[in-house]
């Protein structure tokens, strides 16, 4: 999954138009993979590729028509390529930024994934290759690693941006997706047909044919989603009914992980299929119509938000240790999750958007939160007649169904400080509002109720 660290000492600032904010890892890739920023607050995935071409007009302009192609990618279970561009030496690719546990991490975590959740899986993943089939392309690299389980459904990420060619082509993605569905059933990456026969037969008839050994034999993504669909038409719009389909279910995600290793998990004995399910997939287990990325707004402006207590740490804010929302005490240990294994419920994700006010100095300003479900992180904009700045929310426990979470700003941070966010379901708001408090080191309060958007 995207596991986002500090910039390092050598790593550049900024990409084309795009700020850095972090490096990601955790994501297979050939070049260095960044969180950055657009100007509006989108977060995205900004990767570097290697670029000893740059200087060859002909591989700039072959690079810039593929990324146009890349573009067109159909919406549904692909990670989006919104830009791509050269910087200097260096050419970049930028994509939608997809949070959420890879298939690999998940079965890591929880074991084999059975019934609907499996269903949905495969139906997904392999939607999100029809996308990318449909515009001309191939992912050439396809894996458990490359289906992200977000809190929106499955997407398929880090796809090329090349027309097929050599062992980059649909019918070598189509062997690589019955590889993965069969590890995400079996909890082995060499599990042989024989293991799979418990699978429902329309799933076992579509993997097998998938895994020929000749390429011509092996079916198209497209004839794959109608035979899982099981309808005698195809229906029109085929890609979207699969999306409608498979976003019926809404599991409970299961605790965030470790990092992931760097190979593929050791084979582990099957357990019999009688059991019940072990793994509901991360909320929203394919979703497939595509969300984008964590998104804030920002305004840039020069003046101070009387809204928010102005840095004065060392590192421009406030720690955690430092600030505590206010009016509220301070969970006991035995009533709070750690910030290792709290996550973001169900009840609590989504996007928030509503006004906050504080007492001394008097202001009242527009505050967006937008959290994942299964997640420990999301992010917080703030925007007033003066200033607009933009961070994430850390989540550092959780008691019940009340969330509290560091703030650290990374846009407008001359205007916004650091500090502590605590969030609870509203009184009686049947999950339509939410309470939102902060406090930094050297300011007041600021309160009050957002709706959910």
């Amino acid at each position: 999954m995207p596991h986002v660290t500090s910039l390092r000492a050598d790593d550049p600032g900024r990409v084309g138009r795009y700020q850095l904010a972090g490096r990601i890892s955790g994501m297979p890739s050939s070049g260095s993979v960044y969180l950055g920023m657009t100007d509006d607050g989108t977060e995205v995935t900004v990767t570097l590729l290697r670029s000893d071409w740059t200087g060859n007009p002909a591989a700039r302009d072959r690079f810039a028509e593929e990324a146009a192609v890349a573009r067109r990618v159909a919406p549904f279970c692909a990670a989006r390529v919104l830009d791509a561009g050269i910087d200097g030496p260096d050419a970049f690719l930028v994509s939608e930024f997809v949070p959420g546990l890879s298939l690999a991490e998940a079965v890591t975590a929880t074991g084999p994934i059975e019934g609907a959740d499996l269903q949905a899986l495969a139906i997904g993943s392999v939607t999100g290759l029809a996308a990318i089939h449909q515009a001309g392309l191939a992912h050439g690299g396809f894996s458990p690693q490359h289906v992200i389980l977000s809190a929106e459904g499955p997407r398929v990420i880090e796809f090329g941006i090349s027309p097929p060619s050599g062992t980059a082509n649909p019918a070598a993605d189509m062997l690589a997706w019955a590889r993965t569905i069969s590890y995400a059933a079996t909890g082995s990456p060499s599990a042989s047909l024989e293991d799979l026969a418990f699978l429902p037969l329309p799933l076992y008839r579509v993997v097998a044919r998938c895994l020929a050994a000749e390429p011509a034999d092996r079916p198209p993504a497209r004839l794959v989603v109608l035979n899982l669909l099981g309808d005698a038409e195809p229906p029109t719009g085929l890609l979207a009914e699969a999306s409608r389909r498979a976003a019926m279910a809404i599991p409970t995600p299961p605790p965030e992980p470790a990092p992931p290793p760097t190979a593929w998990p050791a084979y582990r004995p099957m357990a019999s299929r009688s059991r019940g399910s072990r793994i509901a997939m991360i909320a929203g287990a394919i979703a497939c119509v595509l969300a984008a990325g964590i998104v804030v707004r920002i305004v840039q402006n020069a003046g101070r938000p009387s809204g928010l207590a102005p840095a004065s740490s060392a590192d421009g804010g406030t720690t955690p240790s430092q600030a505590a929302p206010s009016g509220k005490a301070t969970p006991s240990r035995a009533r709070q999750s750690s910030s290792a294994t709290a996550i973001i419920p169900l009840v609590l994700a989504g996007t928030w958007a509503g006004q906050v006010r504080q007492a001394n100095p008097a202001d009242t300003f527009s505050v967006k939160v937008r959290l994942v479900a299964g997640a420990r992180s999301g992010t917080v904009a703030y925007s007033g007649t003066t200033f607009a700045c933009s961070g994430r929310l850390s989540l550092m426990s959780a008691t019940g169904s009340t969330l509290t979470m560091d703030q650290g700003i990374t846009t407008g941070r001359k205007t916004c400080a650091n500090g502590v966010v605590t969030l609870q379901p509203g009184a009686g708001s049947s999950g339509t509002s939410v309470m939102f408090s902060f406090r930094g080191k050297a300011g007041p309060t600021a309160f009050g109720t957002l709706a959910r958007q």
